[in-house]
């Protein structure tokens, strides 16, 4: 059975929800969340989402926000003694779930629904669409498919999903299908403009003053066409900034004409550095977040390195100038490693 159907039929079957994604919340894992819970909650069933980081502000205009619990609050709210469906949204593998991890484990039935090429394909019921631009359009398949009228509520945010993973629409090829995709949620009560603006337009003043360091440190290699931007601990305190100020920044390093290739280092702890890339045209990038342990999309990938900035910027720098000339012989590289780890 297709697993959008099966899907379909767990919903129908069962009547307890966890709804949970990845660390580090993004609008399209908390798009698919929200729209997820008011589809569950127009079908009758009881469900919970659970999600343990504080939201970004820019997200706090969508609706249903308040119905988040943090791990504990669900603890002491849930006390049926049945076992609950998990339905895991927007998220490549369990390790990026965080504590959130620990409910997968109990769960009568897990169920992965994304759109990343590298998920791990780890529940019960699998549906991964890799050609999808968002894992919110995903939802909103299955509640088309499963014949409920799409609310206000639900197409703000499955809108908001679609619009903030593809960047403004600018990362996917538009097509007549799409267009009418955004034009049903526009119909069902969402707003495009306001979306944009909060999604894009939408900073605190130390948000701003922090996107200007980074952009000070901006270096562009222009024999390999790729843009290095970073930040880094006393960056982010100089501004009083939250890491979730940093967010687009990476983006920035594409508007040089030319550039093929973005890098935003990204201090998150004492020698610990998050690497997040983006492409344009057709250059994948996903063999380089594998070659580090990462992952994403072919033009939206991200990874995580500890050390020093001179020398985690020097190996970075070095795989991907490699990469850029030879792509093929790094994809080559990642696929022994990951056969010699699985032997």
């Amino acid at each position: 059975m297709e697993a959008k159907k099966e899907i379909i039929e767990a919903f129908q079957l069962h009547n307890h929800f966890i709804i949970i994604s990845h660390q580090n919340i993004d609008g399209d894992g908390l798009g698919s969340m929200l729209a997820t819970f008011f589809f569950l909650k127009e079908e009758g069933k009881e469900s919970f989402m659970v999600q343990d980081e504080a939201i970004p502000y820019f997200y706090e205009f969508l609706p249903g926000k308040e119905e988040l619990l943090t791990l504990e609050e669900f603890y002491s709210l849930n006390s049926s003694s049945e076992r609950d469906v998990v339905i895991v949204l927007d998220c490549s593998h369990p390790d990026r779930l965080g504590r959130l991890k620990e409910l997968c484990n109990g769960a009568s039935l897990l169920v992965n629904i994304d759109h990343h090429p590298d998920n791990a394909r780890f529940g019960d019921i699998n549906w991964v669409v890799p050609d999808s631009p968002s894992s919110t359009l995903l939802v909103y398949e299955l509640i088309k498919e499963a014949g409920v009228k799409i609310s206000s509520d639900m197409a703000i945010n499955l809108l908001t999903g679609f619009v903030t993973d593809t960047g403004g629409f600018q990362f996917v090829d538009m097509d007549s299908r799409l267009l009418q995709v955004v034009e049903d949620l526009i119909n069902s009560g969402a707003s495009l403009a306001q979306i944009m603006r909060y999604a894009f337009n939408f900073r605190r003043l130390e948000a701003l003053k922090l996107l200007g360091r980074a952009l000070d440190h901006l270096f562009y290699d222009e024999d390999f066409r790729f843009s290095v931007i970073y930040l880094t601990k006393e960056d982010f305190e100089a501004c009083g900034a939250q890491e979730e100020d940093s967010e687009g920044i990476v983006d920035y390093g594409l508007y040089i004409p030319g550039a093929e290739l973005s890098l935003f280092f990204k201090e998150v702890e004492d020698g610990s550095f998050r690497v997040s890339l983006r492409s344009q045209e057709e250059r994948d990038i996903l063999p380089i977040a594998h070659y580090f342990g990462g992952g994403g999309h072919h033009k939206a990938a991200g990874f995580k390195i500890e050390g020093d900035f001179p020398r985690v910027k020097e190996e970075v720098l070095s795989v991907v100038r490699k990469f850029l000339s030879n792509p093929s012989s790094l994809t080559e590289e990642v696929k022994k490693e990951s056969a010699g780890r699985n032997t």
